[in-house]
């Protein structure tokens, strides 16, 4: 009895660089499993092909493409109009490299994974392939940025809140009960005016414009109410 072959995943590769894209093209379609199913150059092309009908498993896309009016675009706006087409969508950014916020919009706000082109093609297809069981790849590159981001993030928040005063520290914690300027005052023998003045160096401080942002500061530096 012959074994049943297995179903080959349909590549989708929206790249700018020709170059970069026919090659990419080339080694995927000799890989055993995979076949691509259309390249394009523009994000306009892509999204008219999938409007059309297009079917793919997996997209892989780049980080900066430019439109046909010959302006560079974000490959974040293809993905969103991917999203729309297909909420589903299997995604794979395969980029040079991209800024902090976009990546961690493009992991958490998109759900797609991210590979960068200085790894070996044996990383692009195990990233292809657990892609496919509907895993989010991060190449050990973006893996490593992301960490240090965090760690760099969680030094900054530590020094601001080294850098608030006892009296800050408690205006902020009332803050966070929920306690109004008055009910703070009263609490810690203030004008409610003072609770105002220290609530504006809170905000020069911390960097935030509200009340409510600094409720998420207050959250996310893991400070407590006594």
């Amino acid at each position: 009895m012959k074994p049943e072959k297995t179903a080959e995943l349909k590549i989708l590769l929206v790249d700018d660089h020709t170059l970069f894209r026919e090659g990419l093209r080339r080694l995927l379609d000799g890989e055993l499993g995979v076949a691509v199913c259309g390249d394009f150059e523009s994000a306009e092309a892509a999204v008219a092909a999938l409007a059309d009908g297009l079917e793919f498993d997996i997209a892989l896309v780049d980080y900066e493409l430019t439109l046909s009016t010959g302006q560079t675009t974000n490959g974040l706006d293809l993905l969103r109009q991917i999203r729309a087409l297909r909420p589903a969508a299997k995604i794979l950014f395969v980029t040079a490299g991209m800024n902090m916020a976009d990546l961690m919009t493009a992991l958490k706000d998109l759900n797609a994974g991210i590979f960068l082109k200085t790894e070996p093609i044996a990383e692009l297809m195990l990233a292809i392939q657990r892609t496919a069981k509907g895993e989010r790849w991060v190449s050990s590159g973006a893996a490593l940025a992301l960490v240090e981001n965090q760690q760099t993030k969680a030094v900054h928040e530590k020094q601001r809140q080294e850098e608030l005063n006892p009296r800050e520290n408690l205006v902020l914690r009332g803050v966070l009960e929920g306690l109004s300027n008055k009910e703070i005052g009263a609490r810690l023998d203030l004008t409610e005016s003072s609770v105002k003045a220290v609530l504006q160096k809170l905000f020069e401080k911390t960097g935030v414009r509200s009340r409510s942002q600094l409720v998420r500061y207050a959250i996310e530096a893991q400070i407590t109410p006594r």
